[in-house]
């Protein structure tokens, strides 16, 4: 749960993060020679699954601190991707450093000093969607030289993902859905252009904070006026802890997702990273909303 709480808390500090960047979703970046790279560093674990469903967990030397998945990935050496330290980033010695699009704000000064000292940095973009996820298999797979490969991914990752899609019951209401992605200090949920939202309305149902933009602190005042039908937390506790949690709040009580108990919890690493096993994490969102 504390790596789950890591990567949610860097996804949130990411995307507030983003607003701070000058055209980072619109630098085209690729490799238009034809060389291969034998020691790659990839700073998000959605890149870094990316980069093992094309073939190259062998050629990755580093990881960022949150990463967790596959088991491979806990022998690879770790970086904290939130506060780059350069001299410990050549000491792996990396010929390719896949970074995020925020941390062109956070560590822009370390990566381009990295890219001085001749290591190749490429910014991956932020997908806040599914199409965008397909976006980023593309982009990678075109950076190291794996276009096939991506292509294949991306034609069975969008073949899955309508499988659960197609499964979703349309005779039924839309159900009104909290989704809280943290906790503590404060509770933030996913607003609209954001990756949690495009799901749930993949899936028949409605953001409750939809109207909001981006991942927004909300007040418990605020949730319990929403009234939603359902609670969903990804922080990756258990739904026992989670039913005990929300049922300690004043007030929620009088929610429709207490009085008949959907409140529910769901593999927060499967659905916040755009990534291969997105499939998954769809199929235990559609389950904790249909089940």
């Amino acid at each position: 749960m504390k790596t789950t709480k890591s990567l949610l808390f860097l996804i949130v500090a990411v995307v507030v993060l983003l607003s701070a960047c000058s055209g980072g979703s619109n630098d085209k970046q690729s490799d238009k020679s034809n060389k291969s790279y034998d020691r790659i560093i990839s700073l998000m674990p959605s890149n870094t699954e990316i980069l093992y469903k094309l073939g190259l967990g062998k050629k990755i030397v580093g990881v960022s601190t949150v990463d967790d998945y596959p088991k491979d990935v806990k022998n690879k050496k770790k970086f904290n991707a939130m506060k780059l330290n350069k001299e410990a980033l050549l000491k792996a010695k990396p010929d390719l450093i896949l970074a995020h699009e925020s941390q062109k704000s956070t560590d822009g000064k370390v990566l381009k000093s990295l890219k001085k000292s001749g290591v190749k940095v490429v910014y991956i973009k932020d997908a806040q969607s599914l199409k965008e996820t397909y976006a980023s298999f593309e982009q990678i797979g075109k950076v190291v030289h794996k276009e096939k490969e991506a292509h294949k991914l991306v034609k069975e990752t969008r073949h899955n993902v309508d499988k659960v899609i197609k499964s979703v019951p349309k005779d039924k209401p839309k159900k009104k859905v909290f989704m809280e992605v943290s906790s503590e200090p404060e509770i933030y949920t996913a607003g609209k252009n954001t990756f949690f939202n495009d799901m749930l309305t993949k899936l028949h149902a409605k953001n409750e904070f939809a109207s909001e933009e981006g991942w927004k602190k909300v007040s418990k005042e605020n949730i319990i006026k929403k009234n939603p039908d359902v609670m969903i937390s990804t922080m990756g506790m258990s739904e026992a802890d989670y039913k005990k949690m929300v049922k300690q709040r004043g007030g929620f009580e009088k929610t429709n997702a207490v009085k008949d108990n959907e409140i529910k919890a769901v593999n927060g690493d499967q659905i916040s990273r755009p990534g291969p096993r997105i499939d998954d994490g769809l199929k235990s969102l559609r389950d904790a909303l249909y089940k």
